[in-house]
């Protein structure tokens, strides 16, 4: 091991490039006395002996690590490195009773100068106080360094101080580092509960396989019998075969490719839906692209304000798409159950039926995140994201499967878009207290749907009025890292009670269709004319209105923020009911053929399992970035494009093996009685 004058001595003699190289390196060797001659200043020290040598595993700790920055005026906050050639490095050793020097690979935040942070709820003027933008990422940068694997989280902390305050003379720098953000490449022994979840997929995927090939068998031989005869014979063993077939891959592809058409007519939303998941990936790749590492932050600054990306950056307002139509298809197939049943419907199977519907999946996915998802991969911001996301989904995976992530434990709140299966779901327990007394007592059940609308409307406004909150979801990039800290999300965004007005105008739009059909009324050409432009019009407006908000020197307005917070949702509502009432009742014959086209139907069948999912696609691959992205319009279209495959061929998997199966199940058990 050499002395700091040596080391220096030697690095001098040795450099070809009296540079940049040889002033980072002199840096390095004045920084690391700071050590005092610990274990970790001893490593060190004889990696600066390897590289004043030229010795090649010595090289390799000093080129994966940071230089002078790169385009850090132009937006490039991350310097990353090279993480693999760190964490991979080994120094060779001639005696077998040395203990090779492994490196260790850590990304510090280096915090040039203080900035006020926004949260999504201070009014602010850009124009009267002297503040950033909330564009600009931060003033943060993020510089990665190669260490010896014996340095701990600490001294590396004082290291990298001490290089900024040499090389800057700026002593006010403050460095932050976590355990999170250093990584080395050493085996992790597999714990009881994942070896636990992997029996049980494997135990899963095991008897589908076997189910597939007994379906197969019972084809072949043509042995399989009448079931409607032998459910009236009561026999158990039909009852197994058909619970055994569910889980045949040969029965769920056929289910899940079948095209044939209702007779309700309501293909229509099979493109809705699909259409609209496809937009909500998009939106989700656009969030962890700018809230991640990337080159060029000015570029969203730019794009963010050009309504052609209106889509994009208001693609929360989609989400609100899906609360319609469950809140439509529960109410117009209610209100139908109930003229059928004479009123008898057992409200409690109802709620049982949905919770076995999506849980199961839904379980699959959370355990998933709980146990092997931090083995699958690795990378410079894997801990911070992808471990960080495990251990917030083992503290608070029951209020997941209770449905109250959305208000219990949100500071640890599981998958971050699983908010929506909450208050879906709590709506979905409201729904019938509404929908039967529209059915059997019309004047008051008109009632109870107008106000329960009215104040569903009136709650967002009054609350962002009140809290100065933003007027919706603004996705910034300083403010959009992580989800969880972002205060808007968490304290309005997930809430029920702030999202309930989508689902209430489902009911009203489901209730208007049963009663037109009931009726045999037929809509009139003025209303179509009308209720088409009140559509283009409200969708248009609220799709497009948000870029406004996105000026950077726009003075913020409780009040207008209030007002939109309140009604972008309800002219967006009334947009796609109309779209949906017109083409189910065979008022809009090309809108029609175009939402209900074949291809459609089946993937509109995985939209929940690709909901499932895509939050896994995102931190994945925020976590597992080696370099900062590029933005550009071209880059934007591929990774989209990208993350909607892979987010629908995740979730096709898990609906054939998964949610296909237990829906079958549900509806045997139903039909049986045994629920």
């Amino acid at each position: 091991m050499c002395s700091k004058q040596i080391c220096l001595t030697l690095l001098y003699q040795n450099s070809t490039d009296v540079g940049y190289v040889t002033y980072d390196l002199q840096i390095i060797v004045e920084a690391l006395e700071k050590l005092n001659y610990s274990k970790c200043g001893q490593d060190a020290m004889v990696v600066m002996e390897g590289i004043a040598k030229r010795e090649r595993w010595a090289l390799q700790m000093f080129d994966s690590s940071s230089k002078f920055p790169v385009g850090l005026l132009f937006g490039n906050f991350y310097q990353l490195g090279n993480f693999d050639e760190c964490i991979g490095l080994r120094q060779p050793v001639s005696n077998l009773n040395e203990v090779p020097l492994r490196g260790k690979y850590c990304l510090a935040d280096i915090e040039l100068f203080n900035t006020k942070q926004y949260d999504g709820r201070v009014a602010r003027s850009f124009e009267t106080i002297k503040e950033k933008p909330r564009h600009v990422h931060n003033s943060t940068m993020y510089w990665s360094i190669c260490v010896p694997s014996s340095c701990s989280v600490e001294e590396v902390k004082i290291v990298v101080r001490e290089v900024f305050v040499l090389a800057t003379e700026q002593k006010s720098l403050t460095v932050k580092l976590t355990g999170d953000r250093c990584h080395e490449d050493k085996p992790q022994p597999l714990t009881t509960t994942e070896i636990i979840y992997g029996c049980v997929i494997g135990i899963f995927c095991v008897f589908t396989i076997l189910a597939t090939v007994f379906h197969y068998y019972v084809l072949r031989e043509k042995e399989r019998m009448n079931r409607d005869a032998e459910s009236a014979r009561g026999s158990n063993s039909n009852l197994l075969k058909e619970a055994i077939l569910c889980f045949s891959i040969i029965r769920t592809i056929g289910k899940f490719l079948t095209t044939k058409s209702s007779s309700l007519n309501l293909e229509c939303i099979s493109g809705i839906k699909l259409i609209s998941m496809a937009f909500i990936i998009s939106g989700h790749t656009f969030l962890f692209m700018i809230g991640g590492p990337v080159q060029n932050t000015n570029f969203y600054e730019k794009e963010s304000r050009s309504w052609v990306n209106a889509i994009f950056v208001n693609s929360p307002l989609l989400v609100d798409t899906f609360l319609l139509i469950s809140g439509f298809l529960m109410c117009y197939l209610l209100l139908i159950e109930l003229d059928k049943r004479k009123g008898k419907i057992n409200v409690l199977i109802l709620y049982v039926g949905r919770y076995i519907r999506l849980t199961p999946s839904y379980m699959v996915v959370i355990f998933f995140y709980c146990t092997l998802m931090s083995r699958i991969g690795d990378g410079p911001l894997w801990d911070s994201k992808i471990k960080l996301e495990q251990e917030r989904c083992q503290k608070s995976w029951w209020t997941n499967l209770l449905y109250v992530n959305n208000y219990v434990k949100t500071e640890h709140m599981c998958m971050f878009q699983s908010w929506y299966l909450a208050a879906d779901y709590h709506l979905f327990i409201i729904a019938p207290l509404i929908i039967y007394p529209l059915w059997r007592w019309s004047k008051a059940g008109k009632a109870i749907l107008g106000i329960s609308t009215f104040t569903s409307v009136i709650i967002p406004m009054i609350i962002t009025f009140k809290d100065k909150l933003d007027p919706t979801f603004m996705i910034f990039a300083p403010e959009v890292s992580d989800l969880n800290d972002n205060f808007y999300f968490k304290t309005a965004y997930t809430k029920t009670h702030m999202r309930a007005g989508s689902y209430f105008f489902g009911l009203f739009f489901g209730y208007l269709l049963h009663k037109l059909q009931t009726k045999g009324l037929k809509i009139p050409n003025y209303v179509l004319w009308f209720g088409w432009f009140l559509s283009a019009t409200c969708g248009i407006i609220s799709m497009y209105s948000v870029c406004i908000f996105y000026y950077p020197n726009r003075e913020y307005n409780a009040f207008e923020a209030a007002v939109y917070a309140s009604l972008h949702r309800v002219a967006w509502c009334i947009s796609i009911g109309w779209i949906m009432i017109a083409c189910i009742t065979k008022n809009a014959p090309l809108v029609n053929r175009f939402l209900s086209w074949k291809p459609f139907i089946p993937l509109s069948r995985l939209t929940y399992c690709a909901y499932l999912t895509n939050g896994f696609v995102e931190i994945y691959s925020a976590g597992s970035i080696r370099q900062g992205i590029y933005m550009s319009k071209h880059q934007m279209g591929r990774q989209s494009l990208s993350h909607i495959v892979l987010t629908f061929s995740i979730a096709f998997v898990i609906c054939i093996l998964f949610e296909s199966p237990i829906h079958g199940l549900e509806k045997i058990l139903l039909k049986k009685g045994k629920l």
